[in-house]
């Protein structure tokens, strides 16, 4: 991947920090693009300390201007965009009966408005730059199997795969080719966070899980950097799940219990 150039939102994060660590330690230039601009700065600077290529853009994903902006600076700054991965978004707890529509629109604009987005400025560089691309999507395992009082997140996270499907057909002819990621539970600071906080949250998972653990970031960025490598090309606008089977788990019984 050396002489591409990645970017990443919500690249700050847990997922997206290691996504862009990984990117940079196969040689690609990296755009930490993350709307706190304090962390942002963190990672783009710990991955220009470990010899790659970073820097850190903040971004309003949800706001055209500083999208358009923010890939401008990108190309700017490398000449170039090769690769975009879209992991912004939010969690917001609560049941539909409770929801307010505010609440309703955030999520919905965080995942997908802010891929759309995203997805339409870098797509235009990959296009004129004629020589192809890829796009990965950050859905979740939420988008078959929804899970309760995440009213907003589950149907947002399953209209990213769809949103991949789309863009799959309409790029495929630009050699650009663009797939959903879906993890199960990813063992992120913030996971680790909230089992502070509920210890039993984890025993019930865990009995859930035929994998008896979570997906770990480092997992979740391998397969990412495999669909944007050049031996994933024929692999195109499909949701894939990382989750160690919990899918296809509905009558497993945990031999532990």
């Amino acid at each position: 991947m050396k002489g591409r150039v990645a970017i990443v939102t919500g690249g700050a994060g847990g997922l997206g920090s290691e996504i862009c660590r990984r990117f940079a330690a196969r040689g690609a230039a990296v755009a930490v693009a993350d709307m706190n601009a304090d962390v942002a700065t963190e990672v783009a600077r710990s991955i220009e300390t470990d010899g790659g290529s970073s820097i850190a853009v903040q971004v309003e994903v949800t706001a055209e201007e500083s999208v358009a902006k923010a890939v401008a600076r990108v190309v700017d700054e490398f000449g170039r965009v090769d690769y975009l991965v879209h992991c912004a978004g939010t969690n917001i707890k609560g049941p539909v009966l409770e929801m307010t529509l505010e609440q309703w629109n955030l999520s919905l604009e965080a995942h997908l408005t802010g891929a759309f987005l995203f997805c339409r400025e870098a797509g235009k560089r990959m296009v004129e730059q004629t020589d192809g691309g890829s796009v990965v999507l950050m859905s979740s395992v939420t988008a078959m199997a929804p899970v309760p009082e995440r009213g907003a997140y589950g149907p947002a996270k399953a209209a990213l795969i769809n949103f991949a499907g789309q863009l799959g057909l309409e790029w495929a002819p630009f050699g650009i080719n663009v797939n959903a990621v879906c993890p199960g539970v990813a063992l992120t600071p913030m996971t680790e966070m909230v089992y502070e906080r509920e210890p039993e949250l984890r025993e019930q998972r865990l009995k859930r899980f035929p994998v008896k653990r979570e997906v770990t970031p480092r997992e979740v960025a391998d397969l990412v950097l495999f669909l944007c490598s050049d031996e994933a090309r024929y692999i195109n606008g499909v949701g894939i799940p990382i989750d160690g089977g919990f899918l296809n788990s509905p009558f497993y019984q945990d031999p532990q219990s």
